[in-house]
């Protein structure tokens, strides 16, 4: 199959999904083009020279859409966003051929502040991207779409289609009563790493080592390790060579409650002792397998790491984690959902011409 896959801008972390739908077309033996209209270098963590080999930036208008989109058997609209769905939906419609929706965040529900009625009255009145935006939701219903975890599936409906990494092994064996913790992600409010730098401080009698891939802020203290952003094989490492990997999400935004961050998958594949808020994908990823504790509660969050001081418990959280990845998560096991959605989206089409 040939598929063109339609993405937001190269040099946002949204790219990362993208880079794992063009993955599993590549296991396939598919053939994947990914293009956006807007210019600019592939988001480092996921610039490899095979994924910036298959990236073009094409302008709007430019001929080229036609023929590439004309060229393909399905066209992937990576996100529901005004520059991909919105932009894809007037492509397909030019030159007849099947279109697939990929929702692998609570964009739509972001930008329209859904469950704020205050908020988004203000970005009603305001304009910018709400209008756009909510043009998109009848075209959700209007395609066949694929998501990346349950709690975006119990919106969407469609297949799923979790995130999927290639494993690369397990990484150091738990031996250490002084463990060091990662957060392997960027530092932004939704994502807890205020919380996570508190519990860190005060699990324990001392201070635990923390590794975080960010810039380092004013206030970084002693046992903080601020690395700024990595490459996707320097994220891995850091996690591999990490004892317990955080995802310490909080209710700040509707991206808390539904998204499924790829450091997770990359967490359960290399056997670390992992802790997760509270929150639906999250606590579906990891299992029975890891800890789950309440959003921004930074008592449980230390008690957890506290926890995780014992390196047998880690050893058990982490071998048991690991194996529920290469079921669930790894390029091969995801490979064939990802086709079910792709040759599901091309029958549908041929259905509906007929």
């Amino acid at each position: 199959m040939k598929l063109l896959i339609i993405t937001k801008d190269f040099p946002d972390n949204s790219t990362g999904r993208t880079y794992v739908l063009w993955a599993l077309a590549r296991f396939l033996g598919w053939e994947a083009k990914v293009v956006s209209t807007r210019d600019g270098e592939v988001w480092g963590p996921v610039a490899t020279p095979e994924f910036v080999g298959a990236c073009e930036s094409i302008p709007e208008g430019d001929s080229r859409w036609n023929s590439y989109a004309a060229e393909a058997d399905l066209t992937i609209a990576a996100k529901p966003l005004p520059g991909t769905l919105g932009f894809a939906h007037e492509l397909v419609g030019k030159v007849g051929r099947p279109l697939l929706v990929d929702i692998d965040d609570p964009d739509i529900e972001a930008v329209l502040s859904q469950g704020k009625p205050l908020r988004a009255l203000v970005k009603m009145v305001r304009g910018g991207s709400y209008w756009p935006t909510r043009r998109l939701v009848p075209l959700v219903k209007k395609y066949p779409v694929m998501v990346s975890n349950p709690a975006l599936q119990k919106r969407y409906g469609g297949v799923l289609v979790p995130h999927a990494r290639v494993d690369s092994g397990a990484g150091s064996p738990h031996t250490t009563g002084e463990p060091t913790i990662a957060f392997v992600g960027t530092n932004r409010p939704h994502k807890g790493v205020e919380v996570l730098r508190e519990s860190a401080r005060t699990a324990g009698p001392t201070p635990m080592s923390l590794t975080i891939t960010d810039i380092a802020p004013e206030d970084a203290t002693p046992n903080e390790n601020w690395v700024g952003q990595t490459s996707l094989s320097r994220g891995v490492d850091i996690v591999k060579q990490s004892d317990i990997v955080v995802i310490p999400s909080v209710r700040t935004s509707a991206y808390s409650a539904a998204q499924l961050p790829v450091k997770i998958i990359d967490a359960m594949l290399a056997g670390r002792a992992i802790v997760v808020s509270d929150f639906e994908p999250l606590a579906w990823a990891i299992g029975d397998f890891g800890i789950v504790v309440p959003p921004g509660d930074v008592a449980r969050l230390s008690l957890a790491l506290e926890e995780l001081r014992d390196p047998a418990r880690r050893a058990d959280l982490g071998g048991r984690a690991r194996e529920r990845a290469l079921a669930t998560f790894t390029v091969p096991s995801v490979a064939s959902q990802f086709a079910e959605a792709c040759r599901g989206a091309v029958a549908a089409d041929a259905d509906r011409g007929e």
